[in-house]
């Protein structure tokens, strides 16, 4: 078999321009097309979030998260001060060990959980 590679995510969301706004300000995601009602963001690497909108958003488990990996530890200092200056709410705060590892983890406007990270592999 071929390898295969995660092509996109589907959320929902309360508030659509909300959320299209926070992926664009805080990871670079713009919008690719619109697909009624919701729309469908990518970013450089070709991924891609299709959003919806939505009466209720659902519940997932704690540990259920959404993880983006960076190139480099500076790339994940950069985002994790994009957080900051954003009054994004924070999961969890950077945890770093000097050219190993990188991480935080940070809610989205509804809620789910995303984690921004960079390991030395």
């Amino acid at each position: 078999m071929s390898s295969l590679n995660l092509n996109h995510i589907h959320i929902g969301t309360k508030d659509l321009q909300k959320s299209i706004d926070f992926y664009a300000k805080i990871f670079d995601f713009k919008k690719k097309f619109d697909h009624d009602p919701g729309v469908f963001l990518d970013n450089d690497s070709g991924f891609l979030i299709a959003i919806d909108p939505v009466d209720e958003v659902p519940v997932f488990p704690n540990w259920f998260h959404i993880g983006f990996c960076l190139k480099s530890e500076s790339e994940v200092q950069k985002v994790y001060q994009k957080v900051k200056d954003n009054k994004v709410k924070i999961a969890r705060d950077m945890m770093n060990e000097k050219g190993q590892y990188a991480s935080f983890f940070i809610f989205d406007p509804d809620g789910f959980k995303i984690e921004v990270s960079w390991h030395n592999e």
